[in-house]
């Protein structure tokens, strides 16, 4: 059982006793089975990323997050195993205290480093998996969870408290930490998006609409990722015609490309940020160990690439590939702006240099 103490923090409930010292209920598996639950949940989103997780550093620390789980879960498992033999509460209350601390204080250096990787790979219209780029993923993931478990080490408070949770039972507590950068991003993510979309709210239901159209009669891949597929593809753009592909109806209503990206956005992201908000706004206590998981990872993931895209966008229109498994924002851009609107002598230009990268990985 959790309960809110102050913003950012909380207590979690290890035993509940009555006032003769009667043990009325041992909360030690509780948190066993919510880690056993979040490392189900990584799992179902690691089959959605596995493609191109190893591809950024969000990715790699992503998996960092996996193992850590399973050591976690390991520690109470011990505890629990052995816990005739240990002081059970005070060894829960350490563990719990100090992977609520480190979790707390990841997600702020991911979420900079995640953006300064993006920047420097969003030239690329394939993203690069170089063994020298995986070793500086790996070096910085080191890096932020050496910092975040030296600064938990220092400044976390592991001591058993006890309080009187109502008038026949006291409880022996311990003080754990929530992520208040998981819960302000999530927030924030969603007053942005639904801002961005009420601004444009008139035009939704044909975007939506236009989306199942132009769904419906794309058959060719809009990111290869090979040479031979950049050959075939200048093949396959001169058999399209503008008229094929695009209509003046269409095009004097399409979405300008920022709302079409979040559209891509919310589609794939709502049900997640409302679970999240939700479960602020009704004053949940959700310590940092559960909220920084999987789930928020490739959600971050997937803001980051779709602000890479549509920065890049002028240069590489659909032809930027990133490492997201989740959004589709090559579909996306060509709900915006079609083949139609990219010139010919852009495209040619942009496969030739596309081509010339990827000679140059061979």
């Amino acid at each position: 059982m959790l309960l809110h103490h102050s913003t950012g923090s909380m207590i979690a409930v290890l035993k509940e006793m009555e006032e003769n010292g009667t043990c009325t209920h041992n909360e030690t598996l509780q948190y066993l089975f919510l880690m056993l639950s979040k490392v189900a949940l990584n799992t179902l989103v690691l089959s959605f990323w596995l493609r191109s997780i190893t591809r950024s550093f969000l990715g790699i620390f992503s998996i960092s997050i996996y193992l850590a789980d399973l050591v976690l879960i390991g520690c109470i498992s011990w505890i629990w195993w052995f816990r005739e033999n240990l002081d059970i509460h005070k060894s829960m209350c350490f563990t719990l205290a100090h992977s609520s601390s480190v979790y707390s204080m990841l997600p702020l250096p991911v979420l900079l480093v995640g953006t300064l990787d993006y920047a420097y790979v969003r030239h690329m219209a394939v993203s690069q998996n170089s063994p020298s780029r995986t070793a500086s993923h790996c070096m910085a993931v080191v890096l932020v969870w050496t910092l975040a478990c030296f600064y938990s080490l220092w400044y976390t408070n592991s001591e058993l408290l006890t309080i009187q949770y109502n008038e026949e039972i006291n409880a022996l507590v311990c003080p754990v930490h929530g992520s208040a950068v998981v819960s302000y991003f999530n927030f924030s993510l969603s007053i942005v998006a639904s801002a961005v979309l009420l601004l444009h709210c008139r035009g939704i239901s044909h975007w939506v609409r236009l989306v199942n159209k132009v769904n419906s009669r794309k058959s060719w891949p809009f990111t290869p990722r090979s040479d031979i597929a950049f050959s075939n593809m200048a093949e396959k753009l001169k058999e399209r015609t503008a008229g094929e592909l695009c209509t003046d109806d269409d095009q004097q209503s399409r979405p300008p490309l920022l709302v079409s990206l979040t559209l891509c956005f919310v589609f794939n992201w709502t049900p997640y940020l409302i679970m999240s908000v939700a479960c602020d706004l009704l004053g949940f206590a959700v310590p940092a160990y559960a909220t920084v998981n999987l789930l928020w990872m490739a959600c971050a993931n997937s803001l980051i690439a779709g602000l890479a895209f549509w920065y890049s966008s002028d240069e590489l229109g659909p032809f930027c590939k990133l490492p997201d498994d989740i959004c589709a924002w090559s579909f996306y851009w060509h709900l915006s702006k079609e083949d139609c609107q990219w010139s010919t002598s852009k495209k040619h230009t942009r496969l030739s240099i596309c081509s010339e990268r990827l000679l140059h990985q061979v």
